[in-house]
């Protein structure tokens, strides 16, 4: 027995700190191992799990993929939050296993699977008829901190895992690799403690959408009784299933949300079936006097998301083109302390001194804004935009805003349109308020706007690049059939799963 352990600790000293850490973690738990040269069973413990090469889809179903890696690859779970089930933790040593049991799972279950790293460094998919390549897999993987493993099939079968590498050093302590890692350094009984995905319980955080489309026979009516001698703006208002992709991006990478709200005053689309997560809301809910309505102006109608009833404290505020391209935590958008977590832009754009002739609307009610800002913090200059990606909101904040700012508040949820005098709430005044008075905190992370011009950019590899994306209709590109051909073909290929409330 000594001389096996001599002998393993001299060829294969990884191995060998692993059998140790392994025996001290694991001691009172079954103990399921992978065999994959013959079909058996080891049990340690009342219950028990069938493991041979080809994958048993039934007791998968019944333990769940999670549960089911837990007792054959001893993972941890949520090394990054704490709470989050969906990202494992697992020893570098059985990489080639995960990847054996991947491959097994693609052809019990019929899977297209795609395994990528964050930042866009290295894609790989495996459609339904292709052969994983394990060896290949794991030489590209080997050497990273963390990947993601999206496996769907055409029955709706849908998972997206976000594994997390750790080592163990010559002094059989847990290291793990990425950067972001909840405790980076534990000892073998330190390690079920930290990584059960007990260890926090994250708050409630709702999705609030503003949608339009101009095909709506009612909006039309509305507009044409509001403006008889104008036509409307296709780049503002025209819909192309932005909304139901961009649903579907929340479903597939944000399923820890806890429920989704659609401010509109148009009709549902007709893919969009009832749905106990989903509230569709009417301009009327929200808005404080009729006498307001109907409004056209998203200005006014982000003045009132906070009446939306039942609306957690915390939630994100998301544009129909926004689509969330990366597997998202809670901790994206709020922090530890519960401070909601703004983007803004690395330079600055807004100054009340501009003599530019025309401003673009954007910008206008951003400068009207900034003088607001700086009338009630003589010290502080809101100089930066908000990037386009879900903008984090504090529900109360937004109800201190009005508070402290009734009258401009009132002023632009009485624009039927874009105004001059307008504040932009979500978008600036809400994120630097918030940021001033310690309610909010600034970070960066990977997005881009898609435009007609870079669209080639996030096509292909390069699909896996960015965590958020914004297919912006602006200056034209409604019109821009290549465009949408190209945005299509992109929806199509990264979110093609349908969503429960499709």
């Amino acid at each position: 027995m000594l001389q096996r352990k001599i002998s393993k600790l001299i060829t294969n000293p990884n191995l060998f700190f692993y059998d140790m850490f392994r025996k001290r973690l694991f001691k009172d738990q079954p103990l399921y191992e992978i065999n994959k040269k013959e079909d058996k069973k080891i049990k340690a413990g009342s219950d028990s799990i069938r493991i041979t090469p080809n994958i048993n889809i039934f007791e998968l179903q019944r333990y769940g993929i999670i549960k089911y890696l837990q007792g054959n690859l001893n993972c941890g779970l949520a090394p990054v939050d704490g709470s989050d089930k969906n990202s494992i933790l697992l020893w570098s040593g059985y990489l080639s296993g995960l990847l054996s049991f991947l491959k097994d799972v693609k052809n019990a279950m019929s899977m297209n699977i795609t395994i990528y790293t964050m930042g866009g460094g290295f894609s790989h998919t495996s459609k339904l008829l292709d052969e994983l390549n394990i060896k290949f897999l794991e030489s590209k993987l080997i050497s990273r901190p963390d990947f993601v493993v999206e496996m769907s099939n055409e029955i709706g079968d849908l998972y997206v895992l976000h594994f997390y590498l750790y080592d163990l050093n010559s002094e059989g302590f847990v290291q793990v690799r990425s950067s972001k890692a909840l405790i980076k350094k534990c000892t073998a009984d330190e390690f079920p403690l930290i990584y059960n995905g007990e260890v926090t319980r994250p708050k409630k955080i709702d999705a609030v959408y503003t949608w339009v489309n101009h095909a709506d026979t009612n909006w039309q009516a509305k507009w044409s009784q509001s403006f008889p001698d104008e036509t409307f703006d296709p780049d503002r208002f025209t819909s192309n299933d932005e909304l139901k992709y961009s649903l579907r991006s929340l479903n597939k990478y944000a399923p820890w949300l806890n429920h989704i709200y659609v401010v509109s005053n148009c009709e549902k689309p007709e893919w969009l079936k009832e749905h106990e997560k989903i509230s569709w809301v009417n301009h009327e809910e929200i808005f404080p006097n009729n006498d307001m309505l109907p409004s056209f102006n998203s200005h006014a109608i982000e003045c009132c998301l906070h009446n939306i009833k039942n609306l957690e404290e915390n939630f994100i505020y998301l544009n129909d083109d926004f689509i969330l391209s990366q597997p998202c935590l809670p901790n994206d958008f709020f922090d530890d302390c519960g401070r909601s977590i703004s983007y803004f832009e690395p330079y600055g754009m807004v100054f009340d001194k501009n003599t530019r002739k025309e401003i673009p609307d954007y910008l206008q009610a951003a400068i009207n804004s900034h003088k607001l800002l700086k009338e009630k913090f003589s010290d502080y200059s809101a100089r930066n935009l908000h990037r386009h990606v879900p903008y984090a909101m504090k529900r109360s904040v937004l109800k201190e805003i009005e508070s402290n700012f009734p009258n401009a508040i009132q002023r632009t949820r009485y624009e039927k349109r874009r105004s001059e005098t307008d504040i932009n709430l979500t978008s600036f005044f809400y994120h630097h308020y918030a940021f001033v008075t310690g309610n909010a905190v600034s970070a960066d992370l990977n997005g881009l706007i898609v435009r007609p011009e870079n669209i080639k950019n996030i096509l292909g590899k390069n699909s896996y690049k960015y965590k958020i994306l914004c297919f912006n209709d602006g200056n034209g590109s409604s019109e821009n059939i290549n465009y949408k051909k190209e945005t299509l073909k992109f929806f199509n290929e990264r979110l093609a799963e349908k969503a429960c409330w499709e």
